[in-house]
């Protein structure tokens, strides 16, 4: 049996939780409206790995932060490599994420060099997105969603616990 079959949820719970993410999303969306970020793809891909991969839990969230700008950082090095110097710009970059493949490996630098870390730049390395982005507006993207998403989770959390106490 897969991990997806014993998880699922009771139908009233997931109607509920499916009705939270999507005012999640459209808060996102009109945040991102208000400060001009058009890459909102790299805060919901934050919000996927987080809510995917990490549960949801709180102390996940710098290492993803961390990671997921460490890794958008060096597809930009490898971008601008790229641009400017050719296949000699390419080569230091390329020698960064072999040794950053095997920090991972070997478990150095899990604040930075973790998951996130290669998921994102193998996401923002891709030639399609690196064709017209902007890395800044990306980072701002990836920032924002990280206090949005991590905000809100933070202050229901909050207001859960107050509950709970009042009751006890």
């Amino acid at each position: 049996m897969s991990d997806e079959t014993t998880s699922a949820m009771p139908g009233g719970k997931a109607a509920m939780v499916t009705g939270g993410v999507v005012l999640l999303i459209a808060g996102f969306i009109v945040l991102g409206f208000a400060f001009g970020l058009t890459p909102l793809y790299a805060g919901f891909l934050l919000l996927w790995y987080w809510g995917n991969v990490d549960m949801v839990e709180g102390r996940a969230l710098l290492p993803l932060l961390v990671g997921a700008c460490g890794g958008t950082a060096t597809a930009w090095l490898l971008q601008y490599g790229a641009v400017h110097g050719g296949l000699a710009g390419v080569a230091p970059v390329l020698g960064l994420i072999v040794a950053a493949i095997y920090a991972q490996l070997r478990g150095w630098l899990p604040l930075l060099i973790n998951r996130p870390y290669m998921l994102y730049l193998t996401v923002m390395a891709a030639p399609l997105l690196q064709a017209g982005e902007s890395f800044a507006h990306v980072m701002a993207a990836i920032v924002a969603a990280t206090l949005y998403f991590g905000g809100i989770v933070t202050a229901g959390r909050m207001v859960m616990a107050r509950r709970s106490a009042a009751l006890a």
